[in-house]
């Protein structure tokens, strides 16, 4: 891997881990107030809607702290020279793939077959699903698409 390209990966890594760090501290400001405002009295509806809020907070913060675990190991690997090197089958991880999940232990190729052994490989047959226009709903009640 070239120099340019590995310092291009390690300032992403650095940049993601700060806006996730970033996040956690205002997530933490966030639960200090609703903590706060619990004490004061409210209604059913408030009390569900700040209970859906704080298990929300939490969630992302699984998610989170699992994507830093994953940048401080893409970190250590740079340091050790193993950085851009699928775990699975040992080659080269593309640049693109690098580029867009620096985090990355995988090729595309390994990173569906871990995901198919794990359960949770999702197939996009071939659609992309972050545009509607690609999504077709075929139901009787909403018409036919």
């Amino acid at each position: 891997m070239n120099k340019e390209l590995l310092e291009k990966c390690k300032q992403k890594l650095l940049e993601e881990k700060a806006k996730i760090l970033e996040r956690y501290l205002e997530k933490e400001e966030t639960q200090q107030r609703l903590g706060e405002e619990s004490k004061e009295p409210r209604d059913w509806e408030d009390i569900g809607q700040m209970t859906y809020t704080e298990e929300l907070l939490d969630n992302l913060s699984n998610v989170e702290i699992a994507t830093l675990r994953e940048i401080d190991y893409a970190l250590e690997k740079i340091e050790k020279g193993t950085y851009g090197i699928c775990e699975r089958c040992g080659e080269e991880i593309p640049e693109p793939r690098l580029c867009a999940i620096p985090w990355t232990r995988y090729c595309a190729k390994c990173a569906e077959e871990v995901e198919r052994e794990s359960g949770t490989y999702m197939p996009s047959y071939g659609v992309d699903m972050y545009n509607p226009e690609n999504i077709q709903v075929e139901r009787e009640d909403i018409g036919e698409a």
